[in-house]
């Protein structure tokens, strides 16, 4: 009976994992970031006041680490194994991010750049991109006088802070902390006041030093509040969700702005993937394109900026054309096979 229980627990934080818009949400949020870059890639600032606490880039961000938060500690729990878990992690994020890395700097790079010795640069991001920290995000002779000059991919900073949130919830785990309620509060709280310092500061220096510099405060904060949601199994309501939507223009440019923000995107995002109609919940069938997306928006963008694209909807525009099959391939050739490898939770076998 104790075996069957346990198999029953196991099958139903899956199922739960599954059931909900999460990958809907997953898309809007890269679809969000390439919006952020749209406008900042071509010269124009960015599309969201700085008076309102949060970019649309962070935005998109944060319903990552939000939904990340959620899904990484529901993984660890229904299954906490420190080797099938770093397994699981390592399949899903390293080998789409190491292609990346590779084609950009030996496909993309040698098209693009007016740099001579050209590979004794590529050759060193190669190295520094698939060891993740510190990542480069500039190879030799590419994309050199464009308005955001030099980044070859600058969507590539989250992915350390990714691994380091998984690094912390395998660590919360073995601790048996991913179940106190309390401890979880006191996490969020205290990275919500960590992001909060940083926003009104304006502080870029390390939060940890040589190992993750302050933007790292705000998805961490989204983070712990997506592990602190599966724990309390919070759904927001339409009638909390609305009010704390009109709250949060109305405190744009006050000290808590980016406090508002995160409560609006944090309501927003579980209450559309827990009460939207169930055929939001696979908006692209089998195909997972977020990560895809993610990955590959940067330097597509940058390319249509130097082929003399300047304005910001025709980026938006173009890449979201061009980006999302790439991401469909990205996901049918890299991602899923790599996934496949995963090793599963041994099933107990029962005897009568």
């Amino acid at each position: 009976m104790a075996e069957t229980h346990q198999r029953s627990a196991h099958d139903s934080a899956r199922d739960s994992a599954r059931d909900n818009a999460f990958n809907l949400l997953r898309l809007i949020g890269a679809l969000a970031v390439i919006v952020e870059h749209s406008w900042v890639l071509t010269g124009h600032g960015t599309p969201l006041t700085p008076a309102s606490g949060i970019g649309v880039g962070g935005i998109g961000v944060g319903v990552f680490f939000l939904i990340s938060g959620y899904l990484i500690s529901t993984s660890w729990l229904s299954d906490p194994s420190v080797r099938r878990y770093t397994l699981r992690r390592f399949l899903r994020i390293y080998p789409a991010y190491a292609v990346v890395i590779v084609l950009t700097a030996l496909v993309l790079g040698p098209l693009l750049t007016t740099a001579s010795g050209y590979f004794s640069g590529a050759w060193a991001y190669i190295v520094r991109g698939l060891l993740i920290q510190p990542v480069s995000y500039s190879l030799p002779g590419v994309f050199a006088g464009l308005p955001y000059p030099d980044a070859v991919n600058g969507s590539l900073w989250t992915i350390w802070v990714e691994v380091l949130c998984y690094v912390g919830v395998a660590v919360m785990g073995l601790l048996g902390l991913l179940r106190r309620k309390a401890v979880l509060i006191g996490l969020a709280l205290v990275m919500l006041a960590a992001a909060t310092v940083v926003h009104l500061t304006g502080y870029a220096g390390p939060f940890i030093p040589l190992v993750v510099s302050a933007y790292a405060a705000q998805p961490v904060a989204f983070f712990a509040i997506g592990m602190l949601a599966r724990e309390i199994r919070w759904v927001p309501s339409l009638w909390l969700t609305v009010p704390v939507m009109i709250a949060w223009p109305l405190l744009w440019g006050t000290p808590v702005s980016n406090l508002a923000a995160i409560a609006a995107v944090s309501c927003l995002t579980f209450l559309v993937a827990f009460r939207s109609p169930r055929w939001l919940y696979r908006p692209t069938g089998s195909y997972d394109l977020s990560y895809g997306t993610y990955l590959l928006a940067f330097p597509l963008q940058q390319v249509l900026v130097q082929s003399g694209l300047r304005s910001p909807w025709l980026v938006l525009a173009a890449t979201v054309a061009i980006v999302l099959p790439l991401a469909a391939v990205s996901w049918r050739l890299v991602e899923r096979p790599a996934m496949r490898l995963r090793q599963r939770r041994p099933v107990p076998v029962i005897t009568t």
